[in-house]
């Protein structure tokens, strides 16, 4: 019998020590309950892990330190230290103690986002798709302007063909941050996937203007030769396109606004066609 018997080198997390995220009772409070077991009654490392594992929960459930508003304070550092701790152990294979760092650092910074990055990307590599949302959806809520938690449930969301909730993200993290060509780009990608042509039209016109103004030439030309070819392919819904003076007020109005994206919502594109 090995002397380490709930660690797994195979990238899954140990069956007696999985630790479960659940939202708390109120808003923004953050309660993963830990749901460790000794399966072996002799087993006295599986007990002194278990009722640590159950101490941190009750940290992380009561006593979260915040981040400090002047700079990295000293919890923040720390929660960046374990992090770093917890990628190593994982890249290791050591899919139980990258777990443990990984909660040790939210427990010292509930607020420190790459945490729980790192704890759902995890969770995925595991198989365990349920916990890894969970994981991304209380750093959520946990994070102002956590635009790579919504990225990263996105993505988790795109493969289990929920493409509403993955746009959903994606759109919310394009009003966090809408000049950023490459997230423009996932969100145009997500429309498409979805057959929300004038959507993915007008995210193609905005990534093309910004990447002008920019100076990213190939950028703007690739998002121009994917908004031509959009364009086509919406023909009349397209309110640039559909010229003549029988248009009538509100498709001008509509060229109009299309037309000058600098004035838009990144995260308002109008989804057509969905």
């Amino acid at each position: 019998m090995s002397a380490h018997p709930t660690r797994t080198r195979a990238g899954r997390l140990p069956s007696g020590a999985a630790v479960r995220l659940l939202q708390g009772p109120g808003a923004g409070t953050l309660g993963p309950v830990c749901a460790a077991r000794c399966v072996d009654a002799g087993g006295a490392r599986r007990k002194a892990r278990a009722l640590a594992a159950a101490s941190l929960a009750a940290a992380l459930l009561h006593g979260a330190a915040p981040a400090r508003a002047d700079g990295v304070g000293w919890a923040t550092a720390q929660a960046a230290e374990l992090t770093r701790q917890a990628e190593a152990r994982a890249s290791a294979g050591e899919a139980d103690v990258a777990l443990q760092r990984y909660l040790e650092a939210v427990r010292f910074d509930a607020t420190y986002g790459p945490a729980y990055l790192g704890l759902g990307a995890l969770y995925e590599r595991a198989g365990d798709p349920r916990e890894a949302e969970r994981a991304y959806t209380v750093g959520l809520d946990h994070v102002s302007g956590f635009v790579e938690g919504h990225r990263a449930r996105a993505a988790l969301r795109s493969r289990e063909g929920r493409r509403e909730e993955a746009i959903d993200d994606l759109e919310a993290a394009a009003a966090l941050r809408g000049d950023d060509g490459e997230l423009l780009q996932e969100l145009a990608a997500a429309y498409v996937a979805a057959g929300a042509l004038p959507a993915a039209l007008g995210v193609a016109r905005r990534l093309s203007a910004l990447a002008a103004r920019g100076g990213d030439r190939a950028l703007a030309a690739a998002a121009a030769t994917q908004a031509r070819a959009l364009s086509v392919l919406v023909g009349e819904a397209d309110p640039v396109r559909a010229g003549g003076a029988d248009r009538g007020t509100v498709r001008r109005a509509l060229a109009r606004y299309a037309a000058a994206p600098e004035r838009g919502n990144a995260a308002d594109p109008r989804r057509q066609g969905r």
